[in-house]
């Protein structure tokens, strides 16, 4: 049994790689065999929009390191996933693997299987998005998300002296070590308001009663009750979500198969005018891009 822990920030021995060193210090303890990796000492290039991979071209052409990462997590039991929290969401080097993942066919390797997210931040008023990225990508794996925290640890070394926490993140990889060995994938942490990812976050739909959890796009009714908020999922709502197996079929037949039949249909349309455009501010600025040498095997 193998538990990954992905660190995504670029800051060496930072806040976020405590954390997730302290939780994979649990999950040994709970009989696991720890793996770690930095997501940045990785060379992954940003999605193009090329759109091969939507036309069935499956792996991805960029020659870089997105698989390698994605085979580290394949060959996982469960995974730990800590970054920081800069500014309402999660940091750009993480973003980056994020659109790559477009990519990814089904079903996944990682399909059923535990994982947890621990974000740390400074400044308080500045995590609104801040489980957003992370819950959308485990998700989109079909991973069990088992618990979240989101720590204050703004400082460098911060996380060394914050005990509460510490005790807090070695818990928690424990438990991912417990929930692959058992099958348990019972949520551990705070319920929040959506059902399925435990945000908080909601989006207001424009008949002003329903919301939408932006993450799962599952819909619910609000209400209020005894002059506090309440929101209203039923079983039906749930299975409609973004990552049931209902929508992924959806999202193929009625999306993806038909947008390929659009774009043959008007390719040489697209080529006659695509002139204009290419006529409009021929020059451009170009920078120098230099391709850094991945520093771990």
């Amino acid at each position: 049994m193998k538990v990954l822990g992905i660190v995504a920030s670029h800051r060496r021995q930072g806040n976020s790689e405590v954390f997730v060193k302290e939780a994979l210090m649990g999950a040994e303890e709970a009989g696991a065999q720890a793996d770690i990796i930095r997501l940045t000492n990785f060379y992954i290039e940003p999605c193009t929009g090329c759109g091969r991979c939507q036309s069935g071209r499956i792996p991805c052409h960029i020659q870089d390191d997105f698989y390698r990462v994605l085979e580290r997590m394949n060959a996982s039991d469960g995974i730990i996933l800590g970054m920081p929290c800069y500014f309402h969401n999660a940091p750009g080097a993480f973003k980056l693997f994020i659109d790559r993942t477009i990519a990814v066919g089904y079903p996944n390797p990682l399909h059923g299987k535990p994982a947890t997210v621990i974000v740390s931040y400074g400044n308080r008023g500045f995590t609104s998005y801040a489980f957003s990225q992370p819950n959308l990508l485990l998700h989109k794996f079909g991973m069990n998300i088992i618990d979240q925290a989101l720590i204050q640890a703004g400082a460098p070394g911060d996380a060394l002296i914050n005990d509460k926490a510490l005790g807090r993140v070695h818990s928690m990889g424990k438990a991912v070590a417990a929930a692959a060995k058992t099958g348990d994938m019972t949520f551990k942490g705070e319920k929040g308001l959506c059902p399925v990812c435990h945000d908080r976050v909601l989006r207001v739909l424009k008949d002003m009663e329903s919301v939408e959890c932006p993450t799962c796009c599952i819909h619910g009714k609000l209400r209020i009750v005894d002059g506090k908020i309440d929101v209203v999922f039923t079983e039906a709502d749930i299975n409609k979500g973004r990552f049931s197996e209902e929508q992924w079929y959806r999202h193929h037949m009625y999306h993806v198969e038909p947008g390929r039949e659009y774009f043959q249909a008007t390719k040489e349309l697209r080529k006659e005018r695509r002139g204009k455009y290419s006529a409009y501010f021929p020059k451009e600025e170009k920078g120098i891009v230099v391709k850094p040498v991945a520093q771990e095997a």
